[in-house]
């Protein structure tokens, strides 16, 4: 059998698969990112070692972005393998149209990003220049990878399977923000697991969030940019000081983290208000659906 026909087999396989058990699809897709990005880092471990090269001294940050360009590549292996690249093409409501739709979160990042700036520890010195370039690519990376996958490739499948109804919307919210919030079960391995489950509740919220705000403006690019400066933001200290890694940062999280259930959930609910509901349909409706191919 010729390659082509064995990738061409594996698209039609993947395409039944998300046209008929949507579900299983989603869950699949997420699987399988995980379960890649996993081996990624393993293998790129041995061989760093295999190689003399002292891995603890290697930049967190720097193995995270590595690992993060195989997330945003498998995401976009799923989008080809079914015909929707088409949604980093689609403009919707446009960049600037679709940040004033996530304005809400926008003014909280903006808000926490001035108050992190105010606190920066005066005389501490700043690390290298270099990592610091690290720290902002991988959390770029980072909402770029997850984005792709959890909007681009999850919510939109359940969006096309449920319908651009009210429900059919929320449904798609609701589901995606749930895979979305289980996918930080992954931090169990490094983090404290108490951390983690609050970690995987509001990151269902978030989720939910994020998934609304991409409904509503029809722009992938949306989300991705407010996910890799929300990061940017809640990281800042240790990603200019080295003060704090991620996996510590997520063990510290508390019972307090649940407010952010709230702060999330609310503007999502006034976002797919029966008012604007309809305007979903612009985007994703069988016309949006046709651009997304």
């Amino acid at each position: 059998m010729e390659p082509g026909s064995k990738l061409n087999g594996g698209s039609a396989m993947l395409k039944r698969l998300r046209d008929r058990h949507p579900m299983a699809y989603c869950v699949f897709s997420e699987g399988l990112f995980f379960v890649i990005m996993l081996l990624e880092s393993t293998l790129l471990a041995f061989g760093l070692v295999a190689a003399g090269v002292d891995v603890m001294q290697l930049d967190d940050y720097m193995l995270s972005a590595i690992q993060e360009m195989v997330g945003v590549a498998v995401a976009l292996l799923l989008l080809w393998r079914t015909g929707r690249l088409g949604v980093l093409r689609q403009r919707g409501a446009g960049f600037f149209g679709g940040l004033l739709v996530g304005m809400y979160p926008l003014v909280i990042i903006g808000y926490n990003l001035a108050f992190r700036l105010m606190m920066l520890p005066v005389g501490q010195p700043m690390r290298p220049a270099g990592l610091i370039a690290w720290f902002l690519l991988c959390f770029v990376l980072v909402g770029a990878a997850e984005e792709l996958l959890f909007r681009g490739v999850i919510a939109q499948t359940l969006l096309e399977h449920y319908g651009t109804s009210r429900s059919g919307v929320w449904k798609a919210c609701l589901i995606s923000g749930v895979l979305f919030g289980a996918g930080h079960l992954t931090n169990l391995f490094s983090s404290a697991p108490f951390g983690v489950l609050m970690q995987c509740a509001f990151s269902f919220a978030l989720g939910c969030l994020l998934a609304a705000i991409y409904f509503r403006s029809g722009n992938i690019w949306v989300p991705i940019f407010l996910h890799a400066l929300m990061d940017i933001t809640s990281m800042l200290y240790g990603g200019l000081y080295n003060t704090q890694s991620v996996s510590e940062a997520v063990s510290s999280y508390d019972a307090s983290m649940l407010l952010s259930v709230l702060i999330y959930m609310i503007p999502t609910i006034f976002l797919l208000r029966k008012k604007k509901i309809g305007e979903v349909a612009l985007y994703f409706g069988e016309d949006g659906k046709k651009m997304a191919r």
